[in-house]
């Protein structure tokens, strides 16, 4: 959730939370569904007024906190929502699904996630579940400003990746590989966000 709301973005995206029976959820909206947000979400004992998010190195650190104030840490505000809208309280399944498209490899799919970092815009997250015996690894873009809604462009990794980004030279692609880091000269990155479970909007 603190890569997702925080990793790479040129502003934080805002994090809302509530009650759901005895856990509290907090999720982040990040695309549209025939013009309905999808959020994407996880469960915690615990909520707050803040997400502290901080990559260093190799590392990475997520808090809950009730305040702001250390400045090495960057910070999503935590937004307590006591009614969600109707449409997404009760909807509990779309009939009709994102298409999807397969590219050929890792570094195909990686430069449609940065492209737009041409124009200063984030890179794109790569979404990454288990679909039968491979994993997938993949990112909704539309296919131009005027789409209501996203292709999912994936390929099929075999083993479940181990850390949370990708890193990709424009200079060599064969150095388009899973990273730690996100400070290394020279390189493009996108943040991974591993879901629990298959996209359930996602039709192969």
């Amino acid at each position: 959730m603190g890569r997702l709301a925080c990793a790479l973005e040129r502003a934080q995206l805002p994090i809302f939370m509530s009650k759901h029976e005895d856990k509290v959820r907090l999720y982040v909206q990040n695309d549209l569904f025939m013009g309905v947000p999808i959020f994407y979400y996880v469960e915690t004992d615990v909520g707050g007024e803040f997400l502290a998010y901080k990559n260093a190195g190799e590392t990475e650190e997520v808090h809950l906190l009730e305040s702001a104030t250390t400045p090495s840490y960057i910070y999503s505000p935590i937004i307590h929502v006591l009614k969600l809208p109707s449409i997404l309280e009760h909807k509990k399944e779309f009939h009709q699904k994102f298409l999807a498209a397969q590219v050929a490899d890792l570094p195909s799919l990686i430069k449609l996630a940065t492209y737009k970092m041409l124009y200063e815009e984030p890179p794109l997250p790569a979404y990454c579940f288990k679909n039968g015996t491979s994993w997938i690894v993949g990112s909704f873009a539309r296919l131009d400003d005027y789409e209501e809604a996203s292709l999912f462009f994936y390929t099929r990794i075999k083993e479940e990746p181990s850390t949370g980004f990708i890193k990709y030279s424009p200079s060599n692609l064969a150095e388009t590989g899973f990273s730690k880091r996100t400070d290394e000269h020279g390189f493009y990155y996108v943040k991974v966000i591993k879901l629990a479970e298959k996209h359930p909007l996602v039709e192969f």
